[in-house]
């Protein structure tokens, strides 16, 4: 099995391209060198500028070899389908990879100017051109079920979620440690971290009004935002003293951060919100620490491993509020956990990418109709008569 993962983040914005492509593709080399069972796989990435240019020797050179192609979500300009027609063409299956729902935004994400609005006037427009894009491809594949049943009448859909990498998750950090070198060792620290695109999570899910409950009740709560979006911590109606605002890090260093944690937490709301992944109770379970959810489609795979909320101040106000009560022993049952959660490291996930890819290259052949060696163009009934 050979792979080509074509990212779309920029060094600047790098996240979902780790997870959705740079993970997976370590993982699959890592597999090839060091699992018998895997000798022959492969996988490379290209960014979605390189892809575009299709005619090149050097970019040609790269894909040809593949067995599929996996490209991430900016398929958004006519050269983007064409580039994909072009290698489908070529016999070569591709899959298009989404985890956002781009077509609700809410108008507190920035990236609501660009789908919603079309700020940089495209024509056609974003949403238009997915659709096209979607409907040009031999699969989608994402890490929400919802997703998938949204575009369902436009593509064939494959559940991968996304899988953590190892490496970052082994180093032997305890969390009294981590909280010793911040000053917080005797404190209760609950803890999130994430985007822009989290703003509603926090207004509509109710956790924002029942923090300040929370610390009229555990005055020693202390709430640790972390990330780049200061409004989260700045509108969080709790003294100062309870609030810690942990900046921005390297991918690489966040699993330090999570280990801090004595409760983690990941608010959602609306439609938009249950488009989201695993990704935070994944974390908190890797890291041995007690986790409360707003409850939907998003964690439903883990939810007898912690503890999902309908919404409301009142409902995240008894949640957090019993963990606290039971703190030791959570924390205790969390931490025995652990090595349940590290089956779901990229590396120890093949037969999730093997099942998926083959799958999607077996219906491309049935779609096609390929026969070892050779492409018959499936011209379709309206065309009999040519």
């Amino acid at each position: 099995m050979r792979v080509i993962y074509v990212f779309s983040d920029s060094p600047t914005e790098w996240n979902c391209s780790e997870w959705r492509m740079h993970a997976p593709s370590d993982a699959i080399n890592w597999n090839a060198e060091n699992n018998p069972k895997y000798v022959g796989w492969s996988a490379k990435m290209i960014h979605i500028t390189g892809f575009l240019d299709y005619l090149d020797t050097t970019v040609q050179n790269h894909i040809a070899t593949a067995d599929i192609i996996i490209v991430q979500r900016n398929i958004i300009t006519t050269e983007a389908i064409d580039a994909m027609r072009y290698w489908i063409g070529m016999g070569k299956p591709v899959a298009i990879d989404l985890d956002d729902m781009y077509q609700r935004l809410p108008w507190s994400n920035p990236a609501h100017a660009f789908w919603i609005e079309n700020s940089a006037n495209l024509d056609p427009a974003p949403l238009d051109m997915l659709e096209r894009g979607l409907q040009t491809c031999n699969a989608l594949i994402s890490p929400n079920r919802n997703l998938l049943k949204d575009w369902s009448h436009v593509a064939r859909g494959y559940y991968l979620q996304n899988y953590a990498r190892k490496e970052w998750w082994l180093h032997d950090v305890s969390r009294h440690e981590q909280k010793s070198k911040l000053g917080l060792e005797n404190k209760i620290v609950i803890g999130w971290g994430g985007s822009v695109s989290h703003y509603d999570s926090w207004w509509g899910s109710g956790l924002r009004d029942a923090a300040s409950q929370i610390c009229k009740s555990y005055p020693d709560v202390v709430w640790m935002i972390c990330g780049s979006d200061p409004r989260i911590l700045n509108q969080l109606d709790v003294p100062t003293r309870n609030k810690y605002a942990q900046p921005g890090v390297y991918p690489e260093f966040w699993p330090n951060i999570v280990k801090t944690f004595d409760i983690g937490v990941a608010p959602l709301y609306g439609m938009y919100d249950q488009r989201r992944s695993w990704i935070k109770s994944l974390e908190y379970g890797l890291a041995g620490t007690p986790w409360i959810v707003t409850d939907g489609e998003v964690y439903s795979d883990f939810a007898k491993y912690g503890k999902l909320v309908k919404g409301g101040v009142a409902n995240w106000y008894d949640a957090i509020s019993s963990t606290i009560d039971n703190l030791y022993v959570l924390q205790q049952k969390s931490e025995s956990l652990i090595s349940h959660y590290q089956q779901y490291f990229a590396v120890n996930q093949m037969e999730s990418f093997g099942k998926t890819y083959s799958s999607i290259i077996e219906n491309y052949k049935a779609d096609y109709g390929m026969l070892p060696g050779l492409h018959f163009v499936n011209w379709g009934k309206s065309d009999e008569k040519r």
